[in-house]
């Protein structure tokens, strides 16, 4: 009798050890606390101003026409050679923006393995306007030749950033138009870009610049309206005046959306186009790294500046 019990425990065991196991629950990944919400002010061009950033690696002049012709460099921690984020700051084209706008922007990805590389430029009120501003814009995009002889930089993995009026730049810069004494020197390669709530076509902001600025600045800007300059509007059509870029992420938040024929025109040349919608009421949060609408754009800025 005992055998036979023996025998049956066995058999128990046997069986127990075929039977099929349940699955393991997965754990899901910790969040990522580079992404964390921990803010929720809602910030406006004066209090961006007063956020903390690292300071920069080195203030560098780009030109010596102006005082403005500045960039603030920073470069991540380690060996390198790291991807490169050129940040160009808002402000309505006439001076109500800066760098100091981006500090906090440019520390973040700098601690996360993206070099940034900020330039200012001149802006209607400080000798700015057709060519100037162009011109300034084109050169802070050059230097980085130069900044890469003694930086860390991988020039094959350049990235143009803006926000606001720091989106005509972006969209221009790479396509490699020269415009009419604007550009005197070929610019070095951009892979992508990115549009921080700005507009995407300047013609289109005419009119809306009143409303936003407080005053109409396009004009002043470029020289005449869109009937007195159309080559220069042209120049910044980005469905006239192809980005030489593979992917373009459009961050729509308080100023108008974008055209919908625009980012359809730009996927149609080839160009993965992403649009991450933000708080439709709020133009500087997305800056700001622990607010909700930064942690909503976050992991594709780092994506996109890294090269990926």
């Amino acid at each position: 009798m005992k055998n036979h019990a023996v025998a049956a425990l066995a058999l128990v065991a046997m069986l127990a050890a075929c039977a099929p196991k349940e699955p393991l629950a997965e754990v899901p990944p910790a969040p990522d606390a580079r992404f964390a919400v921990t803010d929720s002010t809602d910030y406006d061009p004066f209090s961006v101003n007063t956020l903390p950033a690292d300071p920069p690696t080195a203030r560098i002049a780009y030109g010596s026409a102006s005082d403005r012709q500045y960039g603030e460099l920073r470069v991540p921690a380690g060996k390198g050679p790291f991807p490169l984020a050129v940040l160009y700051h808002g402000g309505c084209w006439a001076g109500m923006g800066g760098t100091v706008n981006l500090g906090p922007l440019a520390s973040f990805l700098a601690r996360n393995g993206v070099a940034a590389w900020s330039p200012s430029y001149r802006e209607l009120g400080s000798d700015g306007g057709w060519p100037n501003t162009f011109t300034d814009w084109a050169q802070g995009l050059m230097h980085v030749t130069r900044l890469a002889k003694a930086y860390p930089l991988d020039l094959t993995r350049i990235t143009v950033m803006g926000h606001s009026a720091g989106v005509t730049p972006v969209m221009w810069l790479p396509s490699g138009h020269k415009g009419d004494a604007a550009l005197s020197a070929e610019l070095p390669p951009v892979r992508a870009a990115v549009a921080l709530d700005g507009p995407l076509r300047i013609a289109d902001f005419v009119g809306v610049d009143q409303a936003v600025c407080g005053q109409p600045v396009i004009a002043a800007m470029m020289g005449g309206t869109p009937a007195e300059q159309p080559t220069r509007y042209a120049m910044l059509d980005p469905l006239v005046n192809k980005p030489l870029v593979k992917r373009l992420l459009v961050v729509d938040g308080a100023l108008p959306d974008p055209d919908p024929a625009v980012i359809a025109g730009l996927r149609a040349q080839g160009i993965t186009v992403e649009v991450i919608r933000v708080a439709q009421d709020q133009h500087f949060n997305h800056l700001v790294p622990g607010t909700k609408d930064f942690a909503a754009i976050g992991p594709a800025l780092l994506d996109i500046a890294g090269g990926r």
